[in-house]
């Protein structure tokens, strides 16, 4: 495993569930783990208190950028899990002749700001913020119009189906007369993102890909058990039929998780209940 996929598991940015007690979704399925990917900026508190910090600002783009970026890269000289991250991930970054074509990197609101500042910073590139409202700013906090055509590489920190991309990103730097030809994501969930952008001519890259071979070695390194690989490669062959068959031998889960979970537990078990997405009533 790479020091990246060893953190994940370090921080919980990567938590997989007792085979016995899956995580509900908010869909209202079960699902096996949960990523939080952001929490590879030290642990989960730090990692909330920037997202704290970039939600209450979030409407003040200068003063937000002026912020954030001075904190992340504090931390980046003082935290040691954050910086082995950041190291390991901007020498990779390096590696790609792509994205060393580029000319500028940009990071989506909110969480892409986790990664792509300070990987700006680590390979000599200028950073540009995106909001959801598809406006960029540069790192004065300056509102910009035009990126006179620049090459792209968009770093991100998860990517599921890429629908933010489609969304957002890609329309956001193409009116700013650009264009993104790379882009990078401490994760790919293997959700079919890799497909969407290369469809956009987007070349992607990702450090960890949640597959069968991540989970594999996990189990090898002593992080997961028998009983979590097992569970883990059942869902992500069929993520339906693991359901299905785990509520079918646990058929009080539901209930148990509304009578007994956490305000969470209970909304999303609720969901499963009314909504019956596994069609088993």
């Amino acid at each position: 495993m790479n020091i990246i996929e060893k953190k994940l598991f370090e921080t919980q940015a990567m938590k997989v569930a007792n085979p016995e007690r899956p995580f509900w979704y908010t869909s209202g399925k079960l699902g096996p783990y949960f990523i939080n990917t952001h929490f590879l900026y030290g642990n989960e508190t730090f990692a909330c208190e920037l997202l704290e910090k970039i939600t209450n600002l979030v409407d003040k783009p200068a003063d937000l950028i002026k912020a954030i970026s001075e904190d992340v890269w504090k931390f980046y000289q003082t935290n040691e899990l954050y910086r082995e991250v950041m190291d390991e991930f901007a020498a990779m970054l390096n590696a790609n002749e792509t994205f060393k074509s580029c000319d500028v990197i940009t990071g989506g609101e909110r969480r892409d700001w986790f990664f792509s500042i300070a990987a700006a910073r680590l390979t000599g590139k200028k950073h540009y913020f995106i909001f959801k409202d598809l406006a960029i700013y540069d790192e004065n906090g300056v509102k910009i119009e035009s990126l006179n055509g620049m090459k792209v590489a968009h770093i991100a920190d998860l990517i599921t189906e890429a629908s933010s991309y489609d969304r957002a990103w890609i329309p956001a730097i193409e009116a700013a007369g650009a264009k993104m030809i790379f882009t990078a994501s401490i994760v790919d969930r293997n959700q079919g993102g890799r497909k969407l952008l290369e469809s956009k001519n987007v070349e992607m890259f990702a450090p960890v890909s949640i597959a069968h071979e991540f989970f594999n070695c996990a189990k090898e390194e002593g992080i997961l058990s028998e009983e979590q690989f097992k569970m883990v490669y059942d869902f992500t062959e069929d993520p339906d039929a693991y359901g299905i068959a785990f509520l079918k031998s646990h058929p009080n889960y539901i209930q148990d998780s509304i009578e007994n979970g956490d305000k969470s537990t209970k909304s999303k078990a609720q969901r499963c209940l009314d909504t019956d997405p596994y069609h088993l009533k």
